[in-house]
């Protein structure tokens, strides 16, 4: 899925984890939120590397990401991103549950005083 924010804003992704149209309990799982200016990229070089293990409604799937203005505030263009879990639960999975590219818009107002 491919979307667009503007840099330097702050920014939530709300995601709902369902299996079959029904909720699903994610506690205990990690979210990871990666974006990258090449999808060849290592990790380490990622522009943003966001991992979250609070979830604002685990029992029922549901979960933020926060997206905050200083870690978007250089970035411009189109980046690549995926989003993955990691359930330790019984068996360690980790599965990408969205791909695509992000794309930062060029903000007009730079001021913040």
């Amino acid at each position: 899925m491919d979307f667009a924010l503007t840099r330097g804003d702050d920014e939530i992704l709300s995601l709902t984890f369902t299996q079959d149209g029904s909720p699903i309990d994610i506690t205990g799982w990690t979210i990871f939120f990666t974006a990258k200016k090449n999808i060849e990229d290592e990790d380490d070089d990622a522009v943003l590397s966001i991992d979250v293990t609070v979830h604002t409604a685990p029992l029922v799937g549901e979960t933020e990401i926060p997206i905050l203005s200083a870690e978007t505030d250089n970035l411009e263009g189109p980046y690549f991103y995926d989003i993955q879990y990691k359930d330790d639960s019984v068996v360690p999975i980790i599965k990408t549950v969205l791909q695509g590219q992000i794309i930062f818009k060029r903000d007009v107002t730079r001021r913040t005083t």
